[in-house]
């Protein structure tokens, strides 16, 4: 097993996400006018209080030879 920080991940990939979650609400919302920096801070937050700071993943999750 190994852990990852769900903060930092999400830091780390910020741009994805935003990217990715405004065009999920494009897609399930059209004509829908929402502020992609509102998605991710609700996002966040959500992400806050579904997960503890570290969470548990298998190895096979995680590649180290980077």
């Amino acid at each position: 097993m190994s852990r990852i920080n769900m903060e930092e991940i999400v830091e780390e990939l910020d741009e994805n996400f935003a990217r990715v979650l405004k065009s999920v609400f494009d897609e399930i919302i059209p004509d829908n006018n929402a502020d992609t920096r509102q998605i991710m801070r609700v996002f966040r937050m959500r992400l806050e209080r579904g997960f503890g700071h570290w969470e548990y993943v298998p190895d096979r999750c995680v590649d180290m030879g980077y």
